[in-house]
């Protein structure tokens, strides 16, 4: 008779410390806390950032956008006639309407109640009716949970994008990094850049619609494979449009990129196309379901929709020129010199950074002759989850037997051969930089209309990463304890340059170069753009800063300061023209030399009472009328 089985001990019991290093182990887990990250700090520096020209129209527009919402609820569809919309979509009706909404909507839930005496002028304006419509506008009762100044939960929602833009590249670049330290560096390229960190923190547009491009590349790799994605990033290629008229190129782009990736296919492997691939289900997708749900979100459009796009066309055609001064010349009229973009990246990006990234370029580029050039990378290039990076002909076979999916309407490629994604990464990352060179673009402001570059810029860094570190594999072998703990030295040495000047800059990061530029002073020196907009001013809010009655504000935004008046952060300043004032401001660039010199006449000064500065650079002046 056999002896009883002797049952086997419990597993020992997980110390706290050891269940949240395993925790810490999941890609998403990890992917949502460097997120959160990202919100909590730029929610956390925000306030020290003043409010832009255009943010100031854009906190207007949004408080009219929420009233109409608001409106709705009550009233249904009474409130939703031509008329009684574009009484308060015709504000800024020249752009998207979505990240406004959403703005004006995040305030009415988050936002304090205004200062005091902005309930008091109310009260003061004549006729009920006129009194009636700028309460509604005001919104005085604040929000539900009022927890934020209005701006900053104005702000949030684009904060939140950009949490949502560092969790996917920490993600994708894991995949393409070769595991944890290639997704930091993919996150850390992106976030820990001066401008982007600056462009994040505001209510605009321009990181929302980087991260949104993200978002929709990354659907697109899934819809070549799968039906459901396939149906799914048209109405993504719709929310992106509605955030910002760049997502317009994306159809193109991608539908290229398809056509790019058969024709390849056809050269080397003699697979010739069929026409169900050419005109697939994620193309149609994106150009029927993506410009409706565009127009859906956009209710200045519901209305003479025809006439209204042919105007909006027509206003960034002929969009008014910026002045911006490069290599110390004010350019205000096209063409700027074809350089432009490509210096300003060079001088705003660190340069090991975009190191890594003309690495990832190159490395992207051997795919196309030779798709299996990536093959270290495991995973890379499979865009159904299971590493499928076989040789050509052995594939070809095997679909031959019928074993590989074929091809078809709803999926177009449903293998992938590996050089698929870094293509598109490629596409992505540059042409951003090659359309503003065109001499025939509008001159804009500065380095935030490249911003859709930077994501696909970190991703090519990553796939470097992950190459270089799997070259050193064979090239350290004899030395483990090196090739361990060497990973995380370099990848703090790489971020160290972008973090440093980023946190240093702060809040003025829009006048931060990169260290090979010599910082703002060096970028100074060389007669690169200092700042615009008119932001660098919240050192000078409180009045024992500067006790002035009448101020000359220079190139504050009459909406900024009605923003700073509604938050109770306005002093006691009066603006005034510059005949009258008894200090003036100054946000020195190339174009404003004659607004100083008129200050100067006017004021009968030429010594500044006080100077904001970047590493010794000014910013912000301030001059006063001797008394």
């Amino acid at each position: 008779m056999s002896a009883p089985p002797v049952p086997e001990p419990p597993p020992p019991k997980l110390g706290l410390t050891t269940r949240v290093v395993q925790a810490l182990r999941s890609p998403r887990l990890l992917a949502a806390l460097i997120g959160l990250l990202t919100v909590m700090t730029l929610m956390r520096g925000e306030s020290g950032i003043g409010y832009v020209r255009d943010e100031g129209v854009y906190f207007e527009a949004s408080r009219h956008y929420a009233a109409w919402v608001v409106r709705w609820q009550a009233e249904g569809s009474e409130a939703n006639t031509p008329e009684i919309r574009d009484r308060y979509f015709g504000l800024n009706h020249e752009h998207p309407a979505l990240m406004k909404l959403a703005a004006g909507l995040s305030a009415r839930a988050f936002a304090k109640p205004p200062a005091p005496e902005i309930e008091a002028g109310l009260a003061a304006v004549k006729g009920e009716r006129k009194r009636a419509w700028r309460r509604e506008l005001a919104s005085v009762e604040g929000g539900k949970f009022p927890w934020l100044r209005e701006g900053a939960a104005m702000r949030l929602p684009a904060i939140l994008l950009a949490g949502l833009g560092a969790a996917l590249l920490f993600a994708t670049g894991r995949r393409l990094g070769g595991g944890t330290l290639g997704g930091l560096l993919a996150a850390g390229w992106f976030m820990l850049l001066p401008r982007v960190a600056f462009h994040a923190s505001l209510h605009a547009f321009d990181v929302p619609i980087a991260v949104m491009t993200l978002v929709v590349a990354l659907a697109w790799l899934r819809a070549l494979s799968d039906w459901r994605w396939a149906i799914a990033i048209g109405p993504l290629l719709g929310v992106a449009i509605a955030v910002k008229h760049n997502a317009m190129f994306l159809g193109p782009l991608l539908t290229l990129h398809l056509w790019v990736c058969l024709a390849l296919r056809w050269r080397q492997e003699g697979e010739r196309p069929r026409l169900v691939q050419i005109v697939p289900l994620p193309v149609l997708s994106m150009a029927v379901l993506g410009p409706l749900v565009a127009l859906l979100l956009w209710p200045w459009m519901w209305d003479d929709t025809i006439a209204r796009l042919g105007e909006y066309f027509a206003f960034h055609r002929e969009h008014s020129y910026y002045n911006m001064e490069f290599w110390g010349r004010n350019y205000n009229r096209p063409p700027l010199p074809i350089a432009y973009p490509f210096v300003m990246t060079w001088a705003t990006v660190p340069s090991v950074l975009l190191l890594l990234s003309g690495v990832g370029l190159l490395l992207a580029m051997r795919t196309l002759r030779s798709p299996r050039a990536l093959r270290h990378l495991g995973r890379f290039g499979d865009n159904r989850g299971r590493a499928r990076l076989q040789r050509v002909g052995a594939r070809a076979r095997r679909r031959r037997r019928g074993h590989d999916p074929q091809p078809g309407w709803r999926t177009p490629l449903p293998i992938f051969d590996g050089r698929e994604e870094p293509l598109l990464y490629v596409g992505l990352a540059t042409f951003p930089l090659l359309l503003i060179a065109l001499p025939s673009i509008p001159i804009f402001g500065g380095t935030k209309h490249w911003l859709t570059a930077y994501p696909f810029l970190a991703l090519l860094a990553a796939m470097a990463w992950g190459r270089l570190w799997w070259r050193a594999r064979t090239l350290l072998r004899a030395w483990p304890k090196l090739l361990r703990r060497a990973p995380p030295v370099v990848l703090v040495a790489v971020l160290t340059p972008g973090a440093w000047a980023t946190f240093h800059g702060h809040p003025f990061n829009l006048s931060q170069y990169a260290p090979l530029a010599g910082g703002a002073r060096g970028a100074a020196a060389a007669g690169l753009n200092r700042g615009y907009w008119g932001h660098a001013l919240v050192p000078l809010l409180a009045d024992e800063v500067l006790p002035a009655e009448r101020v000359y504000v220079h190139d504050v935004h009459r909406l900024a300061i009605t923003q700073y008046r509604r938050e109770g952060r306005w002093p006691s300043w009066q603006p005034s023209g510059i005949g009258r004032a008894d200090a003036a401001l100054l946000f020195p660039e190339k174009h404003m030399l004659s607004d100083e010199i008129m200050i100067w006449d006017k004021l009968g000064t030429v010594q500044p009472a006080m100077v904001l500065t970047l590493d010794d650079v000014p910013v912000a002046i301030v001059y006063q009328r001797p008394d």
